[in-house]
C-alpha cells in the first residue's frame, strides 16, 4: 500500500506503508473493493481472499482495513442519482471545483474482480473548506452545473435534472468497536 505524500520537487512521492498498516499480509488475495465503507470521509480497502486447498476456513476470510491515517483533510463525496438513464448515473462524469484545484471522475460499474468499489465519488480538497463548482456530464449528454459553494466534509446527492438542488445526506455513522478480528483498525 502507498500513501501518497504529494509533490516532492516537481514530483509526485509516495511512501511504503503496507508493512506499517498491517496491509501487507501473504495471504493469497482475489478481489478488493475501495469505499468509505464507515462514512467518515476517507476511502477504505476490503480485500477478499482464497482459503485454497488448506482446508482452513480462516485464510479464506475477508478483511476490511479502515482508513484512519487522514482524519484531518477536507474532502466532499457525491452519491449521483440518475432519472433519465440508468438509477446509480453510471457512465456521468463529474468535475469538482475548488479554488485551483479541479478534478475529475468518472462513476464506473464492475470495478473488479470479485468485487465492486462503491458508487459514491470522493474528491480532497487539498487546503480547502469548501467546493465552489460542481458539473454533471450525465450518460446522455445532459450537463448541470452547480454555481453555489458546498461544504466541505459532508456528502451530498445529486439527481439528474436537480443538480442545483443538492441533497445533503446522513452525516457519517458512529463506529461502534468490534471483536471482529476481521477488522483491521489502522
Amino acid at each position: 500500500m502507498l500513501r501518497n505524500e504529494g509533490e516532492v520537487s516537481g514530483q509526485l512521492r509516495f511512501t511504503d506503508v503496507g508493512l506499517a498498516t498491517g496491509s501487507d499480509d501473504l495471504q493469497d488475495s482475489r478481489g478488493f473493493a475501495v469505499a468509505d465503507f464507515d462514512r467518515d470521509g476517507d476511502l477504505d480497502l476490503a480485500v477478499n481472499h482464497n482459503p485454497g486447498d488448506a482446508n482452513r476456513p480462516e485464510l479464506g476470510q475477508a478483511r476490511l482495513y479502515r482508513n484512519e491515517l487522514a482524519q484531518d483533510k477536507p474532502w466532499i463525496a457525491l452519491e449521483l442519482e440518475g432519472t433519465v438513464d440508468n438509477r446509480d448515473g453510471v457512465g456521468a462524469v463529474v468535475r469538482v471545483s475548488s479554488g485551483d484545484l479541479v478534478q475529475t471522475r468518472r462513476l464506473e460499474a464492475g470495478s473488479g474482480y470479485a468485487s465492486q468499489h462503491g458508487h459514491r465519488l470522493y474528491f480532497g480538497l487539498g487546503g480547502s473548506t469548501e467546493v465552489h463548482r460542481i458539473s454533471v456530464r450525465w450518460p446522455n449528454g445532459d450537463v448541470e452545473e452547480l454555481d453555489q459553494p458546498l461544504a466541505a466534509g459532508a456528502s451530498y446527492r445529486l439527481r439528474q435534472g436537480q443538480v442545483s438542488s443538492p441533497e445533503p445526506m446522513l452525516p457519517p455513522a458512529s463506529t461502534p468497536e468490534s471483536a471482529d478480528e476481521s477488522v483491521d483498525r489502522r
